[in-house]
């Protein structure tokens, strides 16, 4: 009998066409799923960033109950070699930061102990400090605070001491700065007002973190709940920063002033948007975290009620200044000015978040 002939085994599998619509419907859920994924790694950012602030809170506070007073926002430069033969009155210049002052109390006391508090920080023989990097001043969300850049000697000489360094240095930045006030008036003596500060100068000096070296927590008389200690600030010049040091008291580089709505940008034509180096913001998107005086940490919404600004250059509406170094004619505060001063008897009863 002749042998049967076999039947072809069809073996199980996909067609091409069959294969291109797995993958499509694979892609398609990709697509999905990936803005939640990414929003959720978003949100994890933000929260470690809000807790790097709570630290720091708890470095503001510790220093407090030690010195009986919070550190001054920015220190007046004494190094006479930078300052002049009559300091702080005959320099425009800035030493150290708060960070500098807290070092002790996010366990930096190394580095604060390699720290020259006899000369300039920004002098040559602080330059071994300037490439340190504290873990709690950068926000997983900001790229720029996580890498260090290079500052060249130019930047140096406009920005700090009139004495450039022999070569170029690598600076971490921060994403984190005190809150200087709902106005970027300074206070310091100056060879104009004959060394001395007048009195609408230190009041205009509203937040918590300025140019007045005396204040203390029982200052904050509006409500340490209502009232603002740090909040973000992203370093605007991602390429080659000019603003965002840890350790000098610039304005723009550890001071935010509330006289900006956060997030506020400006806009060169033809190039990016820039954020305003001293306005509050961050790139969480929608808003910023803040260190309330109290310790605890909230979410403000860029869309928080401010008074009105002109642009370009961000200047409240109305305002001008005053021959003699602060600001007259201004406009109603909103919000998120209130939550910037110290004193300025406002009861802010609804926080926009």
């Amino acid at each position: 009998m002749p042998p049967r002939p076999k039947t072809p085994v069809r073996h199980a599998g996909l067609t091409l066409i069959e294969l291109l619509v797995v993958i499509a419907l694979i892609g398609a859920l990709i697509a999905l799923l990936l803005p939640a994924v990414q929003s959720a790694r978003e949100a994890g950012r933000r929260h470690r960033c809000a807790s790097n602030l709570r630290q720091i809170g708890i470095a503001l506070h510790s220093y407090h109950d030690t010195v009986g007073l919070l550190p001054p926002g920015r220190f007046p430069l004494y190094d006479r070699r930078y300052a002049g033969p009559n300091p702080p009155c005959s320099t425009t210049y800035i030493d150290k930061s708060i960070f500098v002052q807290v070092l002790p109390y996010v366990e930096q006391s190394a580095l604060y102990d390699a720290i020259n508090q006899s000369v300039a920080i920004t002098a040559r023989e602080n330059t071994s400090v300037w490439s340190a990097r504290v873990g709690l001043s950068c926000c997983p969300s900001d790229p720029a605070a996580a890498n260090t850049f290079t500052l060249d000697t130019a930047h140096l000489l406009v920005d700090s001491v009139p004495d450039p360094m022999p070569a170029p240095h690598r600076l971490p930045l921060t994403s984190y700065s005190g809150n200087f006030g709902s106005l970027n008036t300074a206070a310091l003596p100056s060879e104009r007002s004959h060394c001395k500060v007048w009195p609408t100068q230190l009041e205009q000096n509203n937040g918590c973190f300025n140019d007045i070296a005396n204040l203390g927590l029982s200052s904050v008389t509006d409500g340490l709940s209502q009232t603002i200690f740090l909040s973000e600030k992203v370093n605007p010049l991602l390429d080659q920063p000019r603003f965002g040091w840890w350790f000098t008291g610039n304005r723009g580089d550890t001071l935010f002033t509330a006289m900006y709505p956060p997030n506020l940008k400006s806009k060169a034509v033809g190039g990016p948007a820039y954020f305003y180096p001293t306005a509050a913001s961050s790139l969480h998107g929608a808003g910023v975290n803040v260190l309330m005086a109290d310790g605890s940490t909230r979410f403000v919404k860029e869309t928080i009620q401010s008074w009105s600004i002109r642009m370009p250059g961000g200047r409240p509406v109305g305002a001008i200044t005053d021959p003699r170094g602060w600001w007259a004619n201004l406009p109603a505060p909103g919000v998120w000015q209130h939550l910037a001063t110290r004193s300025g008897g406002e009861a802010v009863k609804v926080f926009d978040e």
